[in-house]
């Protein structure tokens, strides 16, 4: 078959199996076939003159922000010889590879260095000789190094033996950061690192002098390498106080914090000593002839060591006054209470004939009067002691029946009521302790001036004084320490209330429609020593 050609001295063309038998090189041959235009090499092959467009469909590998260059692997078709790589930022600039190796029609190999993460994603792009290129978008991203978001330098100050929590952080925009210690780094004993979040938690250990530990943490993306950053944390040997209460510094070796209402004591850090007094709030009178109301008892409660925490504190209200009606006993105080010790509240004088009894409680009610022959008890006192405390609390006296119709006064926290045995003077109340003697003075300063006044001799807690016969007949005095006295019978007087915060018992009211007074609320005091203590 003859041998096609386009014009007389043109190319010949045809089909694939039509190509010349015998061509010399550099034979052209035009392949309609194959649509291209083919070249007999010395090779004995035809070859397209015109190279084919490469395509590239992949790559691998990792530019390193931390060395700022990158070798990757790219795959695709088409790549010949003398073909180069570029890279093409988001900002339009495009980057040649300082070398680009070919491995074979369907892969290459690039170097590329000066790439900055501010333009990522970057295009690939492989270009062969032929100018011809192929393209594939937003390829290659810029491994960045972790960024400390944590300055380096303190984490915080904290008191010994104390939980924390804090955290050192970076951040990194393509990998999973990890935290470790660097080499020759500690942290405190009991304290550690996450390795996933860079929280440093767990409980500071005990110190006898206030301490800085130093240490590096390494964040680390398991690519570059590990970006390290100084941290320290610092421990304060003793305890910090916080809470409610009115605090006093005046003393020279010892905090007072005093509460006249319900509130929290708090501390952190080194255990801490403390001592307390305890006061439950005063019973109050009967009415009618009645009882003096009991104190509230008084509990002292020796060196205690509390751990880091916060310790609810209760103040007992004095019992309320009793109704101004004929026959109506007193009520008992509330009780007090701190670091799990109670004190209870004084028990509620007796009144006239139906309820003649006192009511028990931290120092029992005096007894009202009655027209029924025989004894009538005054309130027991019912406080139990506890390991390490010292109770101050007694029991309210009795009185006999019939005319004339006396009460006995309410138990005191230094003494008991007195007994009403015959006369015509209602029972005084039981004295208060001055065991506290010391407290009370360290406290003063911040007291209202009739609690000053009721305890200036150092005593507290004092019993109500019972209800007298009829004028010009004596009433009961109440026992030192802030309590009440009683009134005299056949007047309806009501009785006479008892200081707050002395936990006092209230006076017995007269007949026949004279009310109890109320007794006293009770009182906390907290003191703890200077030594190795701040408050805030």
């Amino acid at each position: 078959m003859a041998i096609k050609k386009s014009s007389g001295s043109g190319i010949p063309f045809g089909n694939t199996a039509g190509r010349p038998a015998n061509p010399g090189t550099g034979q052209l041959y035009s392949n309609g076939e194959a649509q291209r235009l083919e070249l007999y090499t010395a090779a004995g092959n035809w070859e397209n003159i015109v190279q084919e467009v490469p395509g590239v469909s992949s790559i691998t590998g990792t530019y390193f922000e931390s060395t700022n260059s990158g070798t990757i692997t790219i795959y695709g078709t088409n790549f010949v010889s003398g073909a180069y790589a570029t890279a093409i930022g988001s900002n339009g600039v495009q980057v040649n590879a300082q070398s680009t190796v070919y491995n074979s029609l369907v892969q290459l190999t690039a170097t590329f260095t000066g790439l900055s993460n501010a333009h990522e994603p970057y295009d690939i792009k492989v270009t062969n000789p032929s100018n011809l290129f192929g393209l594939i978008p937003d390829a290659l991203y810029i491994n960045a190094i972790p960024v400390w978001t944590t300055a380096s330098g303190s984490l915080g100050t904290f008191y010994e033996q104390v939980s924390i929590s804090v955290s050192a952080t970076a951040t990194d925009s393509d990998s999973t950061i990890s935290y470790e210690l660097a080499s020759g780094s500690t942290l405190p004993s009991g304290v550690s690192l996450n390795s996933s979040t860079g929280l440093i938690s767990g409980t500071l250990p005990p110190i006898t002098s206030s301490t800085t530990y130093n240490f590096t943490i390494n964040a680390s993306d398991g690519v570059n390498p590990a970006v390290p950053r100084s941290f320290s944390l610092s421990a304060i040997a003793g305890s910090q106080v916080s809470g409610t209460g009115t605090l006093i510094t005046s003393d020279p070796t010892y905090f007072y914090r005093v509460f006249t209402s319900g509130g929290t004591f708090s501390t952190i850090g080194d255990p801490l000593n403390v001592e307390a007094v305890i006061l439950g709030g005063g019973g109050s009178g009967g009415s009618s002839f009645g009882g003096g109301g009991g104190s509230g008892a008084l509990v002292v409660a020796s060196t205690r060591s509390l751990n880091s925490g916060s310790y609810s504190i209760v103040v007992g209200d004095g019992g309320a006054r009793s109704a101004q009606a004929d026959s109506v006993r007193g009520s008992s105080g509330s009780n007090s209470s701190a670091f799990g010790i109670t004190a209870l509240g004084g028990g509620g004088g007796g009144a006239y004939n139906s309820f003649p009894a006192g009511l028990n409680g931290g120092s029992g009610g005096g007894s009202g009067s009655s027209e029924t022959a025989g004894t009538h008890l005054g309130g027991e006192t019912t406080q139990q002691s506890q390991a390490g405390t010292t109770v101050y609390a007694n029991r309210g006296g009795n009185s006999f029946g019939g005319s004339p119709y006396l009460s006995s006064g309410g138990g005191g926290t230094g003494t008991a009521g007195q007994n009403i045995t015959s006369g015509n003077a209602g029972g005084n109340g039981g004295n208060g302790t001055n065991a506290i003697s010391s407290w009370i003075t360290a406290i003063s300063s911040v007291m209202p001036s009739n609690w000053q006044t009721a305890t200036s001799s150092g005593y507290i807690g004092g019993g109500g004084g019972g209800c007298g016969y009829n004028n010009p007949t004596t009433a009961g005095a109440g026992g030192l320490g802030g309590a009440a006295n009683g009134v005299v019978g056949n007047s309806s007087t009501p009785g006479i209330n008892s200081v707050d915060h002395t936990g006092s018992g209230g006076g017995g009211g007269g007949y026949p429609a004279g009310g109890g007074g109320a007794g006293g609320k009770g009182l906390v005091i907290v003191r703890y020593p200077k030594t190795l203590t701040t408050n805030v």
